[in-house]
């Protein structure tokens, strides 16, 4: 299965990025085009399902920054460094045969262009360097360029800006936009395809669960078993033990569904949860973890022998999410509660795969296939949901269809 890639980039970018992703197996690049990088923030805010996101560039990045502290999926960006800018001082040199010391070049680091310089033992007058930042207007930045072109102090302009470059152009300013290279933008790509993979295995590892309840209270084990999508088998009369993964169980801490569970039971309870490079460790974890479980409390051991107290005292609403007017406006559309539309997002949220199926959005939502398939019929109607493929099953039968979302849910 490919590796689904948001990628942020400008519009200048994307072509040189398509050729190149060709090179690569198994990618799917799903593109959300700036026209400043300021506008990266917004931007974010209008990614569809993925497996990871791919950011073109270290100015986005930075506006960015205070989102994706909070990112739910993993991300990655292309960091302008040394070598892009010496790949792109030997371009200019060697095309146009122009003097450093004619040059003005704005750069997200001054210390690039001068460990460069360093590095080639320059001695000679330095090129005019500009240091690029959030805070910086692109038309001061054009300005200042196009000041040293009037001054007749430079002959051509090195940017880091797509919009600087455009405007340059229409200047009729000699410009190249910082030439990262093909091996890095490469490089970073399948380190991107990597990070995924990576993490949707770190979400696979199978954890071990232990609940502690009074003889005879089943249904507390069954609602925990559900929630954590696991498997469970008796341990001691007041023990059970249960197999989920760390994906499922994360997800279930983050929207605090144990917890809130365990408010509700009229009786005591205890949950601890073991992680570790084998199932024989991880429920080693687990039933060392519940020694230091207190009652109607939480206990993990991991595999590096952490123990982590996940309750928090932050209460997570799901009602809070229906105030969105994203959510609001697909409710209205579709004739679909906000309550079903938040659940789906929270379904897709907590999933490794983007695609899903009728079954599996039925086991989440806790409704039957048939009420599950008028949901998603209205989505598809409407374009909210696409239909990925089929996927047989393992009994015979019809095969089933595989579904993937189509708006927004980060």
């Amino acid at each position: 299965m490919s590796t689904k890639v948001a990628v942020i980039s400008s519009r200048a970018f994307k072509e040189r990025l398509t050729k190149l992703a060709q090179q690569i197996t198994d990618i799917e690049l799903d593109f959300y085009i700036y026209k400043h990088p300021a506008q990266t923030p917004t931007l974010l805010k209008s990614v569809k399902p993925c497996d990871v996101l791919f950011i073109t560039g270290t100015l986005p990045y930075l506006y960015s920054k205070p989102m994706l502290e909070n990112w739910p999926i993993p991300w990655t960006y292309l960091k302008q460094d040394e070598f892009a800018v010496s790949n792109t001082l030997l371009a200019v040199v060697a095309n146009h045969t122009i003097p450093l010391h004619r040059l003005s070049i704005d750069v997200m680091d001054s210390r690039f262009v001068e460990n460069v310089l360093f590095d080639i033992d320059y001695q000679h007058a330095t090129p005019f360097i500009h240091e690029v930042t959030t805070a910086m207007d692109n038309t001061a930045l054009f300005e200042t360029h196009l000041s040293l072109w009037q001054q007749q102090k430079i002959d051509y302009v090195i940017t880091s800006s797509h919009n600087v470059y455009e405007q340059l152009q229409q200047a009729n300013i000699p410009s190249m936009c910082i030439l990262d290279s093909s091996t890095s933008i490469l490089h970073r790509l399948e380190e991107t395809k990597a990070l995924s993979r990576m993490t949707k295995s770190e979400s696979a590892k199978v954890v071990v669960g232990m609940l502690e309840t009074p003889h005879g209270h089943n249904e507390f084990a069954d609602a925990v078993t559900s929630i954590v999508h696991g498997i469970q088998q008796p341990f001691d009369k007041e023990h059970v033990e249960i197999y989920t993964t760390m994906g499922h169980l994360n997800h279930a801490l983050e929207h605090q569904k144990l917890e809130k569970l365990i408010k509700q039971a009229p009786f005591d309870v205890k949950m601890a949860f073991g992680y570790g490079q084998s199932i024989n460790e991880a429920e080693q974890n687990a039933l060392y973890a519940m020694q230091y479980t207190k009652q109607n409390s939480i206990c993990i051991i991991d595999e590096h022998k952490n123990l982590i107290n996940p309750l928090k005292e932050k209460n997570e609403n799901l009602a809070l999410q229906i105030k969105d007017p994203s959510i609001m406006k697909l409710a209205k559309e579709t004739q679909l509660s906000p309550l079903n539309i938040s659940k789906i997002i929270a379904f897709n949220k907590g999933r490794q795969n983007t695609q899903f199926t009728a079954h599996d959005l039925s086991e989440y939502l806790q409704v039957t296939r048939r009420t599950t398939e008028r949901i998603l019929k209205k989505l598809v109607d409407k374009d909210y949901v696409r239909v990925a493929g089929e996927e047989m099953s393992y009994q015979q039968g019809r095969p089933r269809t595989v579904y993937i979302l189509n708006f927004a849910i980060y």
